[in-house]
C-alpha cells in the first residue's frame, strides 16, 4: 500500500502538495489553539483537591446596586475556621510587594504573598527543601520559591539561610518550593506568615479592609451549597454583633446586605470578574471564540483534502478499475484508500510538530503564556498529536474514499477521457463543501474585524480625562510626610508643569464607602473614593467641572469637609442637574461624617471599559499620599524621570523608586484583548489561506476535468471571456449563498464578544461589507488563475492530449 501511495503521490505532485501544504498549516494551529486552550481551561486544576477547595468572595449588596468583591474583611477566614467543622482547612492571603536585602543589595519582589499556616496544606505544592506544614508557623519566617532561591543562594538547599526584608528584619528562610505553574489564578514568588502582615485593628475590622483573599478545603462529602447558606447567615449575623452606631435591621430592611459565598477554585480564572481580582483573570468569551477557530481550521483542512480527493477521482479510476477487475474487493480499496490518506495526516502532523518548535517562542510573545519546548515531547501530547493526525485521515478520507471505491470496471475501462465527469450529486455534495469552507472563512474574517475594532476602540475612546504625559510615582507612600515637599521640589524643573499626590490614578480607583443625601437617608449610594492632597488633581487630569468649582488651596473647610462628585454620583443621589448638587451635602450611613459638594465633574472611566461607570467622589485632605502624579512636557519624558529620579534619591536613597506612565499603565487593563487579537489575527490569515489554498487546488482539477469541453466550445466559437464567467460564476454563486448563512453566524458570535463589555463597538454594515468583499475576493483570486489559463489556451492543443 505504502508503494502505491509513493507511486500515486509522485505522478501527483501537485495534488499532494496542495494537501500536504494545507494540512501542515492546519496542525500547526490546531497545536498552538490546543496548547492555549489546555492552558485557560485547566487553571489552578493542578492541586491535588481543587474539587474541594473554595475562595470565599463577597456581594455587597446596596439598594440600587450590587458589587462584588474578591478580596474581604481578615476576621472573615478566622470565624469560619472556628465555627464550621466541615472545613478542613482555611487560609487567608494577601499580596505585597517585599523589599529584600542581601549583600547590600536591595531587592522589590512583586509577587510577595502573606499567608496562614493552613496554605499549604490547601495548596499542595513541591516541595524542594524544609518541611512545608510548619514553614509559615512562626513570624520572621519565608518560603522561597526555586527562582528566588537560585537568585539569592544560588541552591535551592537554603533552609536557614537568611534575608533582610523590609525594614531590615532578619527573616529565616524555612522552606524552598517549585515554581508556581504558569496557569495559576495567583502569583507568588516568596510568601510570609500572615501575623507579620497587618496592624492588629484590621483583625475586628468587618465593614472595612477589604484586603484578604481567603480560601477554604471542604472535608470529602460536603455539600457546598448547604454550607454555603449556612456561612451566610452566620457571617451576617457575626457583622451586626460587631457593628455599632447604626441600626442594623433597618440597614438591611433598606435593602443592604453582605452576601458571602464560595467561588469553586478551577473556574475562577475564566468566570470571575469581582473587584480587586489577585489578577487579571481570563476571558470565556476569548475561550470560546478560539477553541471555535480551531474547529473551523480543521473543518477548511478536511473540506480541502475531501474536495481535492474527489476532484482528481478520474485519475485514479482506471487504476481502480483494473485492480476490481484483477479481483480486488471493494473493502481492499477503501483500505488502500484510506491508509494514504492516513498517511498523508500523519506526515503533516510530524511536519507540523517540527514546524512548532521553531515557531514557539513566538507564539509565547504573541499570547503571553511561558511554554517550554517540552511541553511539544510530553508523552501524551505526543499521543493526542498522533491520535489526531489518524482520526482526522480516517475522517477526511473516509468520503472520497468510499467514492472512489464505487467504480464499476466497465465504466472506466476503455474509455479514452482523460477526466471523468462528475454526476449532479457529486457536484451538489462539492458545492455544499466549498459553500461551507467560505461561510466558516466568512465568519472567522467578521470575528477577527470584531476584534480588532474592539481593541482600537478601547486604545482610543474618550476616557473623559487626559492620559498623555502624566508619570506616576507608584510607591510615593514610601516618602511619608516628605512627599509633599518632594513634589514641591520637583515640579520647579522645566521638564514638569505640574504636580499632585493622590490615592490611586484613573483606570486603577480601588476602595468604596456608602454615602446618603442628608434629605433621602432611605437611599444609600455606593461610591468610589479618589483621594487629592491639593487643588491640582482637578486639573492634572484635565477633568470637566460641570457646575460648581474646584478647590480653593489653604481652604481649610475645603480639604476636611468639601468634596466634588462626577455625574453618575449626582444621578443616584437624586439630583437631576449638576446645579442642584452644589451646596448639598452628603453623609456617611452612620452619620460621623458631613460632606458638602462643592463641584460636579463630568462622567470619566475610573475603572475599565469592561466596568460601568461608578458614582465617584474626589476628596482632599489625605492624611498620607499614596502616588504622586506628575505633568511633563511633550517629548521631554525621559527628561523628566532622570531628573525624578535624581530628587529621589536625594530624598530616599535606601529606597528603588517605582514609576510609569499613565497611558502605558492604562493598556495593561486590555492585555487580554491585545493578545486575542494578535492571535485572532494569525488565526485568520492561516484560514483564508488555507480557503483560498484549497479553492486553488480545486480549481486546477475543475478546469482539468473541463478541458475538452472547454475546446469544443472554444472550437464553435465561445470567447475567452464567456469561459472565464463559464468557471466563475458557479463558484461564485456558491460564494454569495454562503454568505447569506454565515452573516447572520458571525454576527451573533461577535454580539456575543462583545458583550463582555460595558462601552463597544456595534457591528456596522461596513465590517460585514469589507468582510464579504474580502471573502468573495479570495474566491475569485483562487479560481483565477486557472480559469484564465484555460480561457487562452489553444483548443487544438487541448483536444490532441
Amino acid at each position: 500500500m505504502i508503494k502505491f501511495f509513493i507511486r500515486n503521490a509522485r505522478r501527483n505532485k501537485l495534488y499532494y502538495g496542495i494537501n500536504l501544504i494545507g494540512l501542515v498549516l492546519g496542525a500547526t494551529s490546531t497545536i498552538f489553539i490546543f496548547l492555549y486552550l489546555q492552558s485557560e481551561l485547566t487553571y489552578d486544576s493542578h492541586y491535588s483537591h481543587a474539587d474541594r477547595i473554595y475562595r470565599v468572595a463577597l456581594n455587597r449588596v446596596y439598594p440600587n446596586n450590587e458589587v462584588g468583591w474578591a478580596s474581604i474583611p481578615a476576621p472573615v477566614g478566622p470565624a469560619l475556621q472556628e465555627n464550621f467543622p466541615e472545613m478542613e482547612n482555611v487560609s487567608r492571603m494577601m499580596g505585597a510587594d517585599v523589599e529584600v536585602t542581601i549583600d547590600h543589595h536591595l531587592f522589590i519582589e512583586k509577587k510577595g504573598l502573606y499567608a496562614d499556616p493552613d496554605f499549604f496544606r490547601i495548596f499542595d505544592l513541591k516541595v524542594l527543601d524544609g518541611d512545608i506544614q510548619t514553614a509559615l508557623s512562626q513570624p520572621r519566617q519565608l518560603v522561597l520559591t526555586e527562582k528566588l532561591a537560585m537568585k539569592y543562594f544560588k541552591t535551592t538547599q537554603a533552609v536557614g539561610k537568611q534575608l533582610a526584608v523590609r525594614d531590615s528584619l532578619n527573616y529565616q528562610v524555612s522552606a524552598v518550593i517549585q515554581d508556581l505553574p504558569d496557569n495559576s489564578h495567583f502569583e507568588a514568588d516568596l510568601i510570609l506568615p500572615m501575623q507579620d502582615s497587618f496592624e492588629p485593628r484590621y483583625h475586628n475590622e468587618w465593614g472595612t479592609a477589604f484586603f484578604f483573599f481567603t480560601y477554604v478545603k471542604l472535608k470529602e462529602g460536603i455539600a457546598r451549597s448547604q454550607l454555603e447558606s449556612k456561612a451566610r447567615q452566620f457571617l451576617l449575623q457575626q457583622m451586626a454583633e460587631r457593628t455599632s452606631g447604626m441600626d442594623f435591621d433597618k440597614w438591611l430592611k433598606e435593602g443592604n446586605s453582605y452576601d458571602y459565598f464560595l467561588q469553586p477554585l478551577t473556574d475562577i480564572h475564566l468566570t470571575s470578574n469581582l473587584r480587586w481580582e489577585f489578577m487579571s483573570n481570563g476571558n470565556k468569551s476569548n475561550v470560546q471564540l478560539f477553541l471555535a477557530v480551531g474547529i473551523f481550521i480543521i473543518i477548511i483542512s478536511c473540506i480541502n483534502y475531501i474536495n481535492l480527493s474527489t476532484a482528481k477521482a478520474g485519475k485514479r479510476m482506471k487504476e481502480l478499475g483494473l485492480k476490481k477487475i484483477m479481483g480486488a474487493s471493494r473493502f481492499g480499496l477503501v483500505r488502500q484508500l484510506l491508509v494514504e490518506s492516513v498517511i498523508v495526516t500523519l506526515i503533516s502532523g510530524i511536519l507540523a510538530l517540527l514546524l512548532s518548535f521553531q515557531i514557539l517562542p513566538f507564539f509565547n510573545e504573541l499570547s503571553g503564556k511561558l511554554w517550554d519546548l517540552d511541553v511539544l515531547i510530553e508523552p501524551l501530547f505526543l499521543v493526542l498529536v498522533i491520535s489526531f493526525s489518524l482520526i482526522l485521515g480516517v475522517v477526511a478520507g473516509i468520503y472520497p474514499a468510499l467514492k472512489l471505491s464505487s467504480v464499476y470496471p466497465t465504466e472506466v475501462i476503455g474509455s479514452s477521457t482523460k477526466g471523468s465527469t462528475e454526476s449532479a450529486q457529486e457536484r451538489w455534495i462539492r458545492n455544499i463543501l466549498v459553500g461551507l469552507q467560505f461561510g466558516v472563512s466568512l465568519v472567522v474574517i467578521v470575528s477577527t474585524l470584531v476584534v480588532y475594532k474592539q481593541n482600537e476602540y478601547l486604545q482610543t475612546v474618550d476616557l473623559g480625562y487626559d492620559k498623555e504625559n502624566l508619570l506616576v510615582i507608584e510607591n510615593a507612600y514610601e516618602l511619608n510626610q516628605r512627599a509633599e515637599v518632594f513634589k514641591n521640589e520637583l515640579v520647579k524643573s522645566p521638564h514638569i508643569l505640574q504636580g499632585t499626590g493622590v490615592s490611586s490614578v484613573p483606570g486603577f480607583v480601588n476602595g468604596a464607602t456608602t454615602y446618603t443625601t442628608v434629605e433621602s437617608e432611605g437611599n444609600p449610594v455606593n461610591v468610589s473614593f479618589l483621594f487629592a492632597n491639593d487643588e491640582q488633581s482637578v486639573d492634572i487630569f484635565r477633568l470637566s467641572l460641570l457646575a460648581g468649582r474646584n478647590y480653593r488651596a489653604g481652604d481649610f473647610t475645603d480639604t476636611t469637609r468639601s468634596v466634588i462628585i462626577n455625574e453618575e454620583a449626582m444621578r443616584q443621589f437624586g439630583w437631576t442637574a449638576p446645579e442642584q448638587a452644589i451646596e448639598a451635602s452628603i453623609k456617611n450611613t452612620n452619620g460621623t461624617r458631613l460632606l458638602k459638594v462643592i463641584g460636579v465633574v463630568q462622567d470619566f472611566h475610573i475603572h475599565s471599559l469592561h466596568e460601568a461607570i461608578r458614582p465617584l467622589v474626589i476628596s482632599t485632605g489625605m492624611r498620607r499620599v499614596n502616588k504622586l502624579v506628575f505633568k511633563i512636557k511633550e517629548s521631554q519624558a525621559q527628561l523628566a524621570v532622570d531628573e525624578m529620579t535624581k530628587h529621589w534619591n536625594l530624598f530616599s536613597s535606601d529606597k528603588t523608586v517605582e514609576y510609569s506612565f499613565l497611558d502605558s499603565k492604562l493598556e495593561t487593563l486590555y492585555e487580554s484583548e491585545s493578545h486575542t487579537q494578535e492571535l485572532f489575527s494569525i488565526f485568520t490569515l492561516l484560514a483564508i489561506f488555507l480557503a483560498g489554498f484549497g479553492m486553488y487546488g480545486l480549481s486546477a482539477y475543475l478546469t482539468e476535468l473541463k478541458r475538452k469541453e472547454v475546446a469544443i466550445r472554444k472550437t464553435l466559437g465561445a470567447s475567452e471571456l464567456w469561459i472565464l464567467k463559464y468557471f466563475t460564476f458557479k463558484q461564485l454563486s456558491v460564494m454569495l449563498l454562503s454568505v447569506l448563512i454565515g452573516l447572520p453566524i458571525a454576527h451573533y458570535l461577535g454580539n456575543e464578544w462583545l458583550s463582555n463589555f460595558a462601552y463597544r463597538i456595534e457591528i456596522g454594515l461596513n465590517l460585514l461589507l469589507i468582510s464579504v468583499g474580502t471573502i468573495i475576493v479570495i474566491g475569485l483570486v483562487s479560481i483565477g488563475w486557472y480559469s484564465v489559463k484555460a480561457a487562452l489556451e489553444n483548443p487544438v492543443n487541448m483536444l490532441r492530449e
